[in-house]
């Protein structure tokens, strides 16, 4: 599934292509701190099942932890470390995180390497992708259950999912007879789960606790349309919208739409719809919104208004667990 925010970095700071870093030196996988989140919904027998927003507030584990020493051209950067890679053994289901300096929070898909080579910037990670297969696995999800992806190079707004899997107890994520075990999802995306009716999900979600700033490209496909783009706080805490998406980023006329996964019933309406007023911050009406709580795993859909549409605008987040 195309993912625009991933594109445009690739496109805007080429650093992050990912085509080649060098390592010179001795390297270590650090730890960042465990943590779990948990998700329980039952839909109510009788009726079309429930939808719930959904998205990863834990990272998976660094595979890799180094820092850069030069940069020797617009594509390639040196890093300290002697990996030890094989050819390529990041080509496929992972990302690159900029994990310090004025470019934290920064990451990139990795298309390939050799040996002792990638590509990136300042401190680095180098972390697993999740998965529908990792995140949402075979044996806690229930049989039955659909999980509904969005494209975000897709222009408009109320946009239909343009993946839909079905879990099968046994076998996996699919899609008629494909295989969506591996399906990325990106660390700033959200998705809508989709539980049956009469059953139960029940999911306590294990992972790395975010320890870099967080950052989510808001980016109109088609100049002088509204865009909405499906995001998460990335956060395993409870976050203000004031404080996630108040630093610069927001544009007057913006919206954010929140939902009650607490409400029976597919295909809801917002039950939050928050307008951002430059100098004042977001409101519903007369009502302040800023201290509205985001909950860990909670899906946002952003839209980012047509008027706004001749710049790309970078969110960038600073949990307050960080130092």
């Amino acid at each position: 599934m195309p993912h625009l925010a991933m594109k445009k970095l690739q496109i805007s700071f080429i650093l992050l292509s990912l085509l080649s870093v060098t390592a010179k030196a001795q390297t270590t996988v650090n730890s960042d701190p465990v943590g779990f989140v948990s998700t329980s919904v039952t839909a109510n027998a009788g009726g079309s099942g429930t939808d719930i927003t959904f998205s990863p507030s834990l990272n998976n584990s660094p595979a890799f932890q180094g820092t850069i020493t030069a940069i020797p051209s617009a594509s390639s950067l040196q890093i300290s470390g002697t990996p030890g890679w094989t050819a390529n053994q990041y080509a496929t289901g992972y990302y690159v995180l900029i994990a310090s300096g004025n470019r934290e929070g920064l990451w990139a898909q990795i298309s390939a390497n050799t040996t002792d080579t990638l590509v990136v910037g300042d401190s680095v990670k180098i972390i697993p992708f999740w998965t529908l297969g990792t995140l949402l696995p075979d044996g806690p999800i229930p049989d039955g259950i659909v999980a509904l992806l969005y494209d975000r190079s897709q222009s408009g707004i109320n946009k239909s999912a343009s993946n839909i899997y079905t879990m099968y107890t046994g076998y996996g994520w699919y899609s008629g007879s494909t295989n969506g075990n591996g399906q990325i999802i990106y660390p700033d995306e959200s998705l809508v789960i989709r539980v049956p009716a009469g059953q139960t999900l029940s999911l306590a979600a294990t992972g790395a606790v975010p320890m870099n700033k967080i950052r989510t490209l808001l980016q109109n496909v088609t100049a002088g349309q509204d865009q909405d783009i499906r995001i998460t706080t990335g956060c395993p805490v409870p976050v203000s919208l004031g404080s996630f998406l108040n630093n610069g980023a927001p544009s007057g006329g913006d919206v954010v739409l929140l939902f009650d996964d607490s409400i029976q019933g597919i295909n809801k309406s917002a039950s939050v719809i928050a307008t951002y007023y430059v100098g004042y911050g977001w409101y519903s009406g007369s009502t302040d919104l800023t201290n509205y709580q985001i909950q860990p795993s909670q899906g946002i859909v952003y839209r980012k208004a047509a008027a706004n549409s001749s710049s790309s605008v970078a969110n960038i987040f600073k949990p307050t667990f960080q130092p």
